[in-house]
């Protein structure tokens, strides 16, 4: 969860109605927050926001907004112009390979305080460290409009180049800064990652900044005097750099700004097509108003249910008697699933004035077959020294197929993914275990994880949903032995006889890996992982894995579930 500092006597100029720290409070809940302290002598609030997945929150006008409109204030999605400008921003294409995406907008007219720069750098910073990963996935960037000239250069540039970053007087080569700014101690690795770096430089050659890591000290300071400044944010994914931006303008627009699009010239190897952003079109989602009102226990009129939409800041029609078509505001990438929508009508609706209903049923809670069988094998891996790790179902799809050297997968896809991170559902365990070592390079050796879960795989026509259990071992002594006698430990202790055959496999060494058989069928795999695979993780000890289907264990109660 996010925590913000911030004025109350400013929240209520915000609000446009005096309030007390209580009524504050109770409407802080319709913004999924709440006051955990108030510093009365430095008229300071502190606000915890109890989601993560709503960045437009993490600001006091992200969450006035929300409140205006149950207030009934502001109702609907809010609008504003983009007026085009005739800055560029032109992409290099060795970008691909490292942090290939950016949007930027450009806002004018800028009448900032001491205040608002604050809280507009304490909204980047919330962004960059929780929705954009600690920067790994996106950054923001703001800088002196009045400094720079169009076309704007998103390029790798030489090791050499020298600028002066911000909080210094001289300058440093690209090095020094990831070696000795405080910054490029902080987000360094992430660029030494790379293999190159990339810059952000104007026409005549000013730099803006070494992104991710720190901006230039003289076009990347915004102060009060700044009154139009260029908005850019980068990353490793295309829809998340764009609803970021949006945020930041929409933001900027309730500071009183106008804001202007900038043009990104993308090369052909990262998207087919230019770009004007920041993107405003609106995505929508049909809902059954019936299914909602059945789920929330109350009994809406479309009239009613699309009042309640847009007090939540949504725009809503009906299509006939029941379906709703909703539009869903360019800041917001949360709603996935007529349930988000029905949660936004309960919380319009305010919780505590939903009437309670009785249980029809009474049941007795207990452990499912499966779930004890899983269970016993978890105890197992763990008896062998592993750490249990819990991924996500959802993932993106590199870490399944380029990651570990495969091309060729049929993976199951979502049809309107919130991003590529969680856009397909795994169909293996063991690639999973592969990024989270790759993420945790920085902890002793050795390291032994693994997981029991579901995995989903297209068979057929059909999809199957099944459990599996993989193991992996990280270690500067790790070899196909300490992968094996953690099966054999695992398949003995559940009475059951197998078999390895060699196979070859491009995620794992030649000769050095094997098929796992249980009567004749092939249900898993054992290997050392290969070379090439380490390296593109950034993995740099040996790492063996074993993943088995649990369904061909026939002590264990676990079944295959298909559907059509």
């Amino acid at each position: 969860m996010v925590s913000i500092k911030t004025s109350y006597t400013k929240m209520r100029e915000l609000l446009g109605i005096d309030v007390t720290i209580e009524e504050l409070d109770d409407f802080l809940a319709f913004a999924k927050s709440e006051i955990d302290d108030f510093v009365e002598e430095e008229d300071m609030l502190i606000i915890d926001i109890k989601t993560s997945i709503r960045p437009d929150l993490w600001c006091p006008e992200g969450m006035v907004r929300e409140i205006k409109g149950i207030l009934e204030q502001e109702v609907g999605i809010p609008e504003y112009e983009v007026k085009r400008s005739n800055y560029k921003v032109i992409v290099d294409p060795t970008l691909a390979s490292s942090r290939p995406y950016i949007a930027c907008a450009i806002a004018k007219n800028l009448n900032l305080t001491d205040y608002s720069i604050k809280q507009l750098m304490q909204h980047s910073e919330k962004i960059d460290n929780s929705y954009g990963r600690k920067r790994k996935r996106s950054s923001i960037g703001m800088y002196n409009l009045s400094m720079i000239e169009s076309p704007i250069e998103y390029k790798v540039i030489d090791k050499s180049h020298k600028f002066v970053p911000l909080e210094h007087e001289e300058e440093m080569d690209l090095p020094t800064i990831l070696d000795k700014h405080e910054k490029g101690l902080e987000f360094g690795d992430i660029v030494k990652g790379y293999g190159h770096y990339p810059i952000l430089l104007s026409a005549n050659g000013t730099t803006l900044s070494l992104p991710p890591v720190i901006n230039s000290d003289d076009v990347g300071r915004i102060t009060e005097d700044t009154k139009e400044f260029l908005i850019e944010v980068t990353g490793t994914n295309y829809e998340t750099v764009n609803v970021i931006l949006n945020i930041l303008c929409q933001t900027m627009v309730e500071y009183g700004s106008d804001i202007y699009s900038v043009e990104i010239v993308y090369p052909p190897e990262i998207r087919k097509e230019n770009v004007v952003t920041p993107l405003l079109e609106k995505e929508t989602i049909t809902v059954d108003l019936d299914k909602i009102n059945k789920y929330l226990g109350v009994n809406l009129t479309s009239d009613q249910g699309i009042a309640e939409l847009r007090k939540r800041r949504f725009e809503c029609k009906a299509l006939d008697k029941s379906k709703l078509e909703v539009e869903i505001p360019p800041y917001r990438k949360d709603i996935l699933h007529w349930v988000d929508i029905a949660e936004e009508i309960a919380i319009a609706l305010d919780y505590n004035k939903i009437g309670a209903t009785k249980w029809k049923v009474i049941t007795a809670g207990g452990l499912l077959p499966e779930t004890e069988s899983e269970n016993k094998v978890r105890n197992i891996l763990v008896g062998s020294g592993g750490i249990e790790i819990f991924s996500n179902i959802l993932t993106e799809p590199e870490i399944l197929t380029t990651n570990v050297n495969l091309t060729k997968v049929d993976l199951v896809k979502l049809q309107n993914p919130i991003s590529s991170t969680y856009s397909v559902l795994r169909d293996q365990l063991f690639p999973l275990l592969i990024d989270v070592l790759s993420k945790n390079t920085h902890e002793t050796y050795p390291q032994s994880i693994f997981e029991v879960g579901e995995v989903v795989k297209i068979i057929g026509k059909r999809v199957a949903t099944q459990t599996n259990a993989a193991f992996s071992f990280a270690g500067a002594e790790s070899s196909f032995e300490d992968a094996h006698k953690r099966l054999h430990m695992m398949l003995d202790l559940l009475n059951t006889d197998y078999k390895i055959d060699t196979i070859s496999h491009p995620a794992f060494t030649e000769g050095r890996s094997g098929k796992i058989l249980i009567d004749g069928k092939e249900c898993g795999i054992i290997g050392e992982i290969h070379p090439s695979v380490l390296e593109i993780n950034q993995i740099w000890v040996p790492v063996v894995v074993f993943e088995i289907e649990l369904v061909y264990i026939p002590t264990l109660n676990c079944k295959k579930k298909f559907t059509d």
